[in-house]
């Protein structure tokens, strides 16, 4: 009688099988915002974070950003910003175990001392072991000239951690802020300067930016009249910020229409004068004597 023989199981493992069991052991998300939630499934916490720290090397974690990009899909950032950041993300999550909140934590903390986030930003572990950044940034508007320097601002006034040589920013600029410079990340008191970004804003939505440089917010007696001041060094008398007109200025559209009158007779907005007022009754023109 023939011997009936036992075919060995291979002790090789099936690779299909050995990553599947990798994702099991480490595919749940740590999330950081008011709360952070841990879901396991099947694995208690402390197993999982066992079997994590099997796979991933405490120390060594990579980081993920979701950069900031303009309407082509641009990093818009600069270069030394984006080095800065992914230093600081890099050394917050350095010797974090594995799955573990604390990395999560320290990640989001320091892009929020960053100065250039709005809200918690929302960290989390991936499947794939690394730690994804989706942080909503926030993106220069404007700079504040201070002294020799300009400061770059957001749309709410928030100071970002960015400042150049007068001229060199690149962004439309304001002069005589009333408020004192805040701390990067802290926003810029001043119904001045909230008028000042209400005008930008319109002007930009009216197409008519293109020969503007920048305002001044006013001082002494004048503040809080703006100037748009062109890049031709002309200057026009705007008044009141839009919707906050005083007794017998010009609504804003008025004065809208009154601009896209001179660029349309003399391809200028400030009609080529030095000097144009815009808020009154009538428009007031003021020409140097050649």
């Amino acid at each position: 009688m023939a011997r009936k023989t036992t075919k060995k199981k291979s002790t090789k493992r099936d690779p299909e099988r050995i990553e599947r069991n990798k994702r099991i052991a480490i595919g749940t998300a740590l999330v950081i915002g008011a709360t952070a939630v841990f879901v396991g499934g099947a694995l208690g916490v402390g197993e999982l974070d066992r079997k994590a720290s099997e796979l991933i090397v405490p120390g060594s974690i990579t980081v993920n950003v979701n950069w900031p990009t303009n309407s082509r899909g641009e990093i818009w950032m600069p270069t030394l910003e984006q080095s800065h950041i992914e230093q600081l993300l890099s050394h917050s999550v350095r010797g974090g175990s594995a799955l573990s909140l604390a990395p999560l934590q320290e990640a989001g903390l320091a892009l929020m001392n960053t100065g250039w986030v709005d809200d918690v930003p929302d960290v989390r572990w991936t499947s794939k072991g690394v730690i994804d950044v989706h942080a909503k940034w926030r993106t220069p508007a404007a700079a504040i000239r201070i002294g020799t320097r300009e400061i770059i601002i957001d749309w709410n006034r928030r100071v970002l951690p960015l400042d150049y040589a007068i001229g060199e920013s690149w962004q439309y600029y304001f002069i005589n802020a009333d408020a004192r410079l805040p701390s990067v990340g802290d926003q810029w008191v001043g119904t001045d300067l909230q008028d000042g970004l209400a005008l930008l804003q319109r002007l930009q939505r009216e197409n008519l930016l293109e020969q503007v440089a920048g305002f001044d917010l006013g001082k002494g007696a004048d503040s809080g009249t703006l100037v748009i001041i062109t890049k031709r060094d002309g200057k026009i008398v705007w008044g009141a910020g839009p919707g906050r007109e005083r007794p017998g200025e010009q609504p804003a559209g008025v004065k809208i229409d009154r601009l896209k009158s001179l660029f349309s007779r003399t391809g200028l907005i400030d009609g080529g004068a030095e000097l144009v007022e815009i808020h009154g009754a009538d428009i007031l023109f003021e020409r140097r004597e050649k």
